[in-house]
């Protein structure tokens, strides 16, 4: 009895490590010999598209595409193949299905055509949901896609069109729907609470209305049709977001990674805030100053700014000193010659912990004692 038990035993183990052993098949073939095989078939083509470099592709792969019901599910109903977006094939078809994230999937028909898309890492059950939307041609990719293939260009569609081209990162495509969108409405329909996700803060913010993008030169320059339409502390709030963003990207080095450093672009930053009526404004005004200093290395000036300036600046404009410090130690040999003077007005005049402990430690390492 002992020995059928065991014997039992260890049916039952090797049958669960061979059940655990399962992963997605991905054939060697190309797109096209892909989508051949999937007409004669009469499957759909899924598509890794994915890099080498890329950290979440490698987890997908080892932890999901192994899975069970994933490598089941997606080896009963596709042609599977994987596409390196650097190589071979893999820049037309980043091209052709406007791949810019990854890993990015792709399900196509046998024609080549779109049925779904979907981006990112995420859970055995999300990858495994995708695909069944995949074979339900009732899906946002889908229907979004054939409608406005259809001629579709009312402003209901236009709106769900740009929200999901973000979400499957084909951010070109999003801003290109986004400038039709923008030559369709009249400027109250552009104002109004539907349309305020392509101009305010949200998460379509880095993608649509950044400090470069047309939409956010429409709202600073038309911000009174905004505020007859939605709120003016929603308006404001906005629109100091962004100055105060440019503030800070100018003194940690991102601004000029962007686009180059032109006095006159910054002229055209001030005056847009000298025309608004945000409670910052002066504030704003002031760190466009510093903002300038910075970029034309004029260190300086821009501590005194400081100096003369952060007692009265908001809490969440005195934040950029962080982005001070940044731009102080690019700057070779720097020794800080009024850390004293600062730390001792950010301890005067700030509420922020962090902000208060890192200048009085520079304070106590730079300080002269007669500083």
């Amino acid at each position: 009895m002992r020995k059928i038990l065991i014997a039992a035993s260890l049916l039952f183990i090797s049958l669960s490590l061979n059940a655990q052993n399962r992963e997605i098949h991905f054939e060697k073939l190309s797109l096209k010999e892909a989508l051949a095989k999937a007409k004669i078939e009469n499957k759909s083509v899924f598509v890794d598209c994915f890099t080498t470099w890329c950290v979440p592709c490698k987890r997908m792969e080892a932890d999901v595409f192994t899975v069970d019901s994933v490598a089941d599910f997606y080896n009963k109903n596709f042609i599977n193949i994987k596409v390196d977006m650097e190589k071979g094939e893999g820049p037309a078809v980043k091209k052709t299905y406007t791949v810019e994230a990854y890993p990015s999937y792709l399900v196509l028909d046998a024609e080549g055509k779109t049925r779904n898309k979907f981006v990112g890492g995420m859970s055995a059950g999300a990858f495994i949901a995708n695909a069944r939307k995949s074979i339900n041609a009732n899906n946002d990719e889908a229907n979004l896609n054939a409608r406005y293939e259809s001629g579709d260009r009312s402003p209901e569609l236009m709106r769900a069109y740009i929200k999901h081209k973000v979400k499957v990162m084909e951010i070109s495509k999003a801003k290109q729907l986004n400038v039709e969108l923008m030559s369709l409405l009249t400027p109250q329909q552009k104002a109004s609470p539907e349309n305020w996700f392509l101009f305010g803060q949200n998460r379509y913010t880095m993608y649509l209305s950044d400090l470069s993008s047309p939409n956010f030169k429409y709202l600073a320059e038309h911000w009174r049709d905004f505020v007859a339409k939605n709120t003016k502390d929603t308006v404001d709030k906005k629109l100091s977001s962004v100055y105060r963003q440019i503030a800070s990207w100018t003194l940690n080095g991102f601004y000029v990674k962007a686009k180059p450093y032109d006095r006159a672009t910054f002229e055209m930053y001030k005056k847009q805030i000298q025309n608004t009526e945000m409670p910052d404004k002066n504030q704003l005004l002031v760190m466009m100053d510093i903002a300038i200093a910075a970029a034309e290395n004029n260190e300086p000036k821009v501590t005194q700014l400081f100096l003369d300036h952060l007692g009265s600046f908001s809490e969440d404009n005195r934040h950029i000193l962080f982005d001070y410090v940044s731009y102080c130690s690019k700057i070779k040999g720097y020794d800080y010659p009024k850390i004293a003077a600062l730390s001792d007005e950010i301890t005067r005049t700030s509420s922020n912990p962090f902000l208060i402990r890192q200048f009085k430690s520079m304070k106590e390492r730079y300080a002269k004692k007669d500083n």
